[in-house]
Order: C-alpha cells, then sequence, then structure tokens
C-alpha cells in the first residue's frame, strides 16, 4: 500500500474528511489530496503533522508490518536492547522467549486481579490457587493441562491483537 493510501485509508477509517484533517495537521487540503493520489510527497515535517492529525506513528504511514503507534513506544532502553537482540535468534529460542513473556505478563495479570493482602505473601495465594486448580483438574492429563494453557496464551494473544492500538 502506498503512503497516499494508507493516509486516506486511515482518515476515511476515521471518518475525516480533508476539510476536518487539515484543521486538525495544518496541512492544506489541497495538498492532502495531492498526497493521497501519490502526485505529490510530502516533506518530513508534513508527514508528521499528517501522522499527528491522525493520531497515528509517522513511522506506519513510511513502513509495511509497523503498529500504528510506531515502531517501538518503548521507554526502557534496554529492554528495547535486549529485544533487537532476541530479534536475531533462531526461531525456536524466539518461541521459547515468547512464552517465557506470555508466562510473566500471565502472572502480572493474575497479580492483579487477586490483589495481594498484606498478611499473605502472592505466592502463598498462587501456591492455595493451583492446589484448587489441580484438585479440580485431576481427571486431566498433564498434556491436557498443557495444551489448554497453550490454546489460553494463544486465545490471549488473539485479543490484544484486536484491541485498538
Amino acid at each position: 500500500m502506498t503512503l497516499g493510501e494508507k493516509i486516506r485509508e486511515l482518515r476515511k477509517e476515521k471518518g475525516l474528511s480533508q476539510a476536518v484533517l487539515e484543521s486538525r495537521s495544518g496541512v492544506n487540503a489541497k495538498l492532502l489530496s495531492k498526497y493521497e493520489t501519490g502526485r505529490v510527497f510530502p516533506t518530513a515535517d508534513t508527514l508528521k503533522r499528517i501522522a499527528q492529525g491522525l493520531e497515528i506513528s509517522a513511522d506506519y504511514l513510511l513502513f509495511d508490518n509497523v503498529p500504528k503507534r510506531g515502531l517501538s513506544s518503548l521507554k526502557d532502553l534496554e529492554l528495547f536492547e535486549k529485544f533487537k537482540e532476541v530479534e536475531q535468534m533462531d526461531q525456536e529460542n524466539r518461541n521459547m522467549i515468547k512464552g517465557i513473556i506470555d508466562a510473566v505478563i500471565i502472572k502480572s495479570r493474575v497479580q492483579k486481579v487477586l490483589k495481594p493482602l498484606p498478611e499473605e505473601p502472592w505466592e502463598g495465594r498462587m501456591r492455595k490457587i493451583l492446589s484448587k486448580l489441580r484438585e479440580r483438574a485431576r481427571d486431566y492429563s498433564e498434556e491436557d493441562i498443557l495444551r489448554m494453557v497453550d490454546e489460553s496464551v494463544k486465545a490471549t494473544r488473539l485479543e490484544e491483537e484486536k484491541r485498538p492500538h
């Protein structure tokens, strides 16, 4: 998809006319029309203003396979560097790291839901919950349980992908 097509698609997706985008971005509607048809290419500053008017990242307009919020909104530069290194690894290691991250995310979500009581540490409450889960799942094999966890992680990822960024 060309830059102009992306601008037009996003503008229409947000229900904006070129005049409204002009007021939001400060970019003349006639120029927006030329950008959308591909007759003219915007300067970097103009592209930035269009992206701000559309409330998306300029990265999204310029590159394919980039989230609407941009290539990276990570504030933790050390974490960002580690993710860049992971990206260079083979698929097996990347999948393993994704699984570890999924597990930590799920743990964090469970912690938020359970809201630890001051008198009982989180680990103790989690052990009780796991004990109850094991008791209720005694008719399931270890393989069945692992499959269900994998399916839950996949379902969680799909739901997160559906959420607007």
